[in-house]
C-alpha cells in the first residue's frame, strides 16, 4: 500500500507524527507539572487552578485552527503556515522548560498559536495530492492518521519516563527535539516530494468570488439537526478531557503504580488510551464490512447512542475508585479502574468523532462542509474541553461521586435522544430536494 501513496503524503505523515509526539508530550504533562511543588520541579499550583488551566488551553487549541486555516490559506501559503506553526511550537516548548509563571503563560500561548497555524494546514495538504475521484485518498488519509496516533501513543510513554527520571524541563525539551526533527522531515519534503502542493495562494484565488445560493428549506433542517448534534456533543467532548486534567491527576496520586520495583509514569495512562485506538481501529472496520455484507443498519444516531451508553459505562467502572477517593484522598487503588475506562472510552471515540464529521458532509450543504466542521469545533470541542477542565475544578470543591453520577444520568438521557430521533434523521439524510418547489437559480444550479 505505502509504494502506491505519493512520496509527499509519506513525508507529510512523518512530519505530522513527531508534531503529535510534541503535542501529547507537553499535554500529558501540563496539569501534573502545574501541581507538583517547585521542589518537585512544578510550579506549585493548586489542583483546582492546574485543572482550570488544561481546559482553558484544551479549548483555545479547539479554537485556533479556524483562524489559522483562514490565514494559511488567504495569505500565508500552507507550507509557509506549516514551517511558521511548527517554529511557533518548537520556541513554545523551549519556554516551558523554564520553570515559572511567566514561562508557562509565553509558552502555552505560542504553542496555541502554532498549532492553529500547523494543524488544519498540514491535514489540507494531504487532500492536495488527491483529486477528488482518486481512489488512493482514503488509503493516505489512513497512513496520515496513523501517524498522528503513532506520535500520540509515544509522547506521554517517552515524555512521561523522562519527566519522571531527569524532571519536567528535559521532557519539554524533548518536546522540542520533535518539532525540530518535524522541520528536519518538512524541509526535505519541500524540496523533494512536496511538488506544487501548498504554495502560496495565487491572486485569482484570493479575489475568486464564489455564487451566493440561498439554503433551502430541507438545508436549513439539515443545518439545525447538525448544530443539535454538535451541542448534545458537548457533554461527551466534557468527558474527553478528563484524561488531560482529572484523570491523570489520580494516575499521579490514586493509583498503585509500583511493578517489580518499578514506577509506572501517571502519564502511561493516557497514553494507552492511544494504544487502545489504535489497536480498536481495525476491528471495528472489520465489524463494519460484517455489517455490510449482512447488509445491515449501523445508522448515525446509533453509533451516538452507543458512543454515550459506552461513556456512561466507564464512568461506573471509576465510580469505585472516585469513592474511595472521596472518602479518603490519599487513597490508591487499582490501575484496572483506568485500563477499563480508557478502553471504554477509546471504543465510545471510534463511534463518536468519525460519525460527526461524516454527518458534516451527510447533512450540510457541500458549500458549507467546512463550515459546519468549524461549529463543531467551536462548539463541541472548545467548550467541552473548557467544561471539561471546570468539571475537574468542581469535583475539588463538591462530592465527586456526586459529579460523575450526574455525567452517567447525562449520557444514558443523551444516547437515549439519540435511538428516539433515529428515523427523523436517517430520514433527512436520505430526504431528496422537490426541484420544482425551487426557485428558478437554484434549479439551474443543481
Amino acid at each position: 500500500m505505502l509504494r502506491n501513496l505519493p512520496k509527499g503524503v509519506l513525508a507529510l505523515s512523518s512530519v505530522e507524527m513527531w508534531e503529535r509526539f510534541s503535542f501529547y508530550t507537553m499535554q500529558a504533562l501540563l496539569v501534573l507539572y502545574a501541581s507538583a511543588s517547585t521542589m518537585q520541579g512544578g510550579l506549585g499550583w493548586s489542583e483546582a487552578a492546574a485543572l482550570r488551566l488544561t481546559g482553558l488551553y484544551g479549548s483555545l487549541v479547539y479554537v485556533s485552527p479556524i483562524v489559522g486555516g483562514i490565514l494559511a490559506d488567504r495569505f500565508l501559503g500552507r507550507r509557509n503556515a506549516v514551517n511558521i506553526g511548527a517554529a511557533l511550537m518548537c520556541i513554545g516548548q523551549m519556554c516551558l522548560a523554564f520553570q515559572s509563571d511567566k514561562a508557562l503563560y509565553i509558552g502555552i500561548g505560542l504553542l496555541i498559536l502554532g498549532c492553529g497555524l500547523l494543524k488544519p494546514t498540514i491535514s489540507a495538504m494531504v487532500g492536495e495530492f488527491y483529486d477528488e475521484h482518486d481512489q488512493r485518498r482514503e488509503s493516505g488519509f489512513a497512513i496520515f492518521y496513523m501517524a498522528i496516533n503513532v506520535g500520540g501513543v509515544l509522547g506521554p510513554f517517552i515524555g512521561g519516563l523522562i519527566s519522571q527520571r531527569y524532571g519536567y524541563h528535559m521532557a519539554f525539551l524533548l518536546g522540542a527535539v520533535g518539532l525540530v526533527i518535524a522541520l528536519i522531515n518538512f524541509a526535505i519534503a519541500n524540496k523533494h516530494s512536496l511538488r506544487n502542493v501548498g504554495l502560496k495562494p495565487t491572486k485569482e484565488i484570493l479575489t475568486a468570488n464564489l455564487p451566493k445560493i440561498p439554503l433551502t428549506a430541507l438545508e436549513k433542517r439539515r443545518i439545525w439537526v447538525y448544530l443539535t448534534m454538535c451541542v448534545a456533543n458537548i457533554l461527551w467532548n466534557i468527558v474527553y478531557a478528563l484524561p488531560y486534567g482529572l484523570l491523570t491527576l489520580y494516575a499521579d496520586k490514586n493509583i498503585e503504580r509500583t511493578m517489580g520495583g518499578f514506577t509506572v509514569p501517571a502519564t502511561w495512562y493516557f497514553g494507552m488510551y492511544g494504544v487502545f485506538i489504535v489497536m480498536l481501529c481495525p476491528l471495528l472496520a472489520l465489524f463494519y464490512h460484517k455489517l455490510a455484507a449482512a447488509n445491515k443498519q449501523f445508522t448515525l444516531s446509533h453509533k451516538l447512542a452507543t458512543g454515550y451508553f459506552l461513556v456512561a459505562i466507564g464512568c461506573m467502572v471509576l465510580l469505585p475508585l472516585v469513592h474511595q477517593i472521596v472518602l479518603n484522598p490519599a487513597y490508591q487503588g487499582s490501575s484496572w479502574y483506568l485500563v477499563g475506562f480508557y478502553l471504554l472510552f477509546a471504543s465510545s471515540e471510534l463511534l463518536t468523532v468519525p460519525v460527526l464529521l461524516a454527518a458534516a458532509t451527510r447533512l450540510a450543504p457541500k458549500r458549507f462542509s467546512a463550515a459546519m466542521v468549524s461549529a463543531n469545533m467551536l462548539i463541541s470541542w472548545a467548550l467541552g474541553a473548557y467544561l471539561g477542565g471546570e468539571f475537574g475544578v468542581l469535583t475539588t470543591k463538591y462530592n465527586a461521586v456526586n459529579l460523575f453520577l450526574g455525567v452517567i444520568v447525562a449520557t444514558i438521557i443523551f444516547g437515549i435522544l439519540h435511538l428516539i430521533f433515529n428515523r427523523k434523521v436517517e430520514s433527512l439524510c436520505k430526504a431528496e430536494e422537490i426541484v420544482e418547489d425551487l426557485p428558478g437559480e437554484i434549479a439551474s444550479e443543481r
